[in-house]
């Protein structure tokens, strides 16, 4: 993988000292020197549909709003080639067997301990007052191996990082496709978490809050009474519902969020990727 990052030192020469600053509201992904195909449909919005989503009964699953929204965070990175997986049990070395045609960005032993890496494309930089974290698509399980988590600060690391998933059964075969989403790129705020704090309380602080929890739990019952009512007709109809139909809370709706500062949205609705390269 020294191609593109020998090119993009070899390109760093010629540049002025100060390097641009990223504007507010801006995730910036350069493409990496040595790429010789069209890196811009590698990268998307996060999609909200899951396919053990879509096969769960009535497809009940697309009712957990919370579960939907956090599918559509971010930004997914798609593995480049068909490629089987296959770790030894041993902890020491590339103790990993990979079939898959030659590229670049093909997954490969790094880490050991049963640790695949992909080397990404791209260079992200984000404004000042952000990181990057990095983690496999969300509510989207893989037979025997899971992706790790991570966190950059690429508000100034001039480096790409590296997209890292552990095999956790030996001597079995995984095999992700050409097309399969293999990392989320999600900007979160760096000083959010040092400043929030955490406080713990009793109910009866705030009985007009505690009023509304009432009010809340019981139009939730008489949400999932219809909701009820309405699977058993689409079942005798052998109809499949829409997505609207099944958004049918008072959570899908909003109901109260008059409260909230931010208007509700039960998806998020990332930008498409602009391709700025001349």
């Amino acid at each position: 993988m020294d191609f593109q990052f020998k090119g993009f030192y070899a390109g760093r020469m010629n540049d002025p000292e100060q390097a641009k600053p990223v504007p507010e509201n801006k995730l910036i992904a350069y493409v990496l020197p040595g790429v010789s195909r069209d890196m811009a449909k590698t990268i998307r919005p996060c999609k909200p549909s899951r396919e053990w989503m879509d096969n769960t009964p009535g497809q009940f699953a697309y009712r957990c709003i919370p579960l939907t929204s956090a599918n559509t965070m971010g930004w997914e990175i798609l593995n480049p080639v068909d490629v089987e997986l296959s770790w030894s049990g041993m902890d020491d070395g590339d103790q990993i067997e990979v079939k898959s045609v030659r590229d670049p960005f093909a997954p490969g032993p790094h880490f050991g301990s049963g640790t695949v890496t992909w080397y990404l494309p791209f260079l992200f930089r984000t404004p000042p007052e952000y990181g990057l974290i990095i983690t496999g698509p969300a509510n989207q399980d893989k037979q025997h191996i899971v992706p790790l988590d991570a966190f950059v600060r690429t508000d100034w690391v001039p480096f790409p990082f590296t997209m890292n998933w552990r095999i956790t059964m030996p001597k079995t075969t995984v095999k992700f496709a050409a097309g399969d989403p293999i990392c989320r790129v999600l900007p979160y705020p760096l000083e959010l978490l040092n400043n929030m704090e955490l406080e713990l309380h009793d109910t009866q602080e705030d009985p007009a809050f505690m009023r509304k929890v009432k009010d809340w739990e019981k139009q939730r019952q008489v949400d999932y009474q219809n909701q009820q009512k309405a699977e058993q007709k689409w079942a005798a109809e052998g109809k499949k519902p829409a997505m609207k139909d099944l958004w049918n809370s008072q959570y899908a709706k909003g109901r109260g969020s008059d409260a909230g500062a931010i208007e509700h949205q039960n998806i998020w609705k990332c930008n498409e990727p602009v391709d700025k390269r001349k």
